[in-house]
């Protein structure tokens, strides 16, 4: 059998440890902050089959690396648009994903820029919202591209959201947003947090599947 990947250790304020493989195959382990680090590696030992299989299912699921070519397609909201470049001002979704065509050498640098300024204008509706309906105060919201997460709750309750989360369905989207915010008042994965999420979307448990099986989709 091969041997495991050198594993990235991500410490938090967590009481469990947790396991996680990357679209590109990399090894991450939650850990709480004052755990030893024998206790991570016996952890890692005891899940090695699960960690195997894991593996396994991301060489299947390569990330498509884009060329930014007619008819490509690419994800939005959970839907596949083809690429369109033609004459226009500027990008949109209309059936398609129409691109101009004088911004085509440029074209990765714009589809990102373009994501990440939907992601914002989105997620931040949809925080300003929830945060209303479930009486959960924030204190900031920013974004980022760090792959091993889709949301965070740091302990101040700035939030944050990878950019990435635009490719996906509402209500996916809308999970994660709730996920956040209920941590903004249960700051652990406890009985009473997971009733908070479940109040809010009871289908809680098939969007984070969702996520889980198709982040490979979600690129630019």
């Amino acid at each position: 059998m091969s041997s495991l990947p050198t594993p990235k250790v991500i410490r938090s304020v967590r009481r469990t440890l947790s396991l996680q493989i990357s679209p590109h195959g990399e090894l991450i382990v939650k850990a709480p902050f004052f755990i030893p680090d024998k206790i991570i590696h016996r952890f890692i030992r005891e899940k090695e089959d699960w960690i195997f299989k894991a593996l396994q299912k991301v060489k299947t699921r390569k990330v498509h690396i884009k060329t930014y070519q007619e008819g490509e397609e690419f994800m939005y909201l959970g839907d596949k648009y083809k690429l369109n470049i033609g004459d226009f001002k500027e990008i949109t979704v209309n059936g398609t994903l129409n691109f101009p065509s004088f911004m085509v050498f440029r074209a990765k640098k714009e589809l990102t820029n373009w994501y990440i300024k939907e992601s914002k204008r989105l997620i931040i509706a949809q925080v300003e919202y929830m945060s209303k309906k479930m009486n959960a105060k924030y204190k900031s919201i920013r974004f980022s591209d760090t792959s091993s997460k889709w949301g965070s709750c740091f302990p101040d309750n700035c939030l944050q959201f990878n950019w990435r989360l635009i490719m996906a369905p509402l209500t996916t989207i809308n999970y994660v947003v709730i996920h956040e915010l209920a941590h903004t008042i249960e700051k652990n994965h406890s009985r009473r947090f997971w009733s908070k999420v479940d109040l809010y979307t009871p289908a809680y448990k098939q969007h984070s599947k969702w996520l889980k099986n198709n982040r490979h989709l979600l690129s630019v």
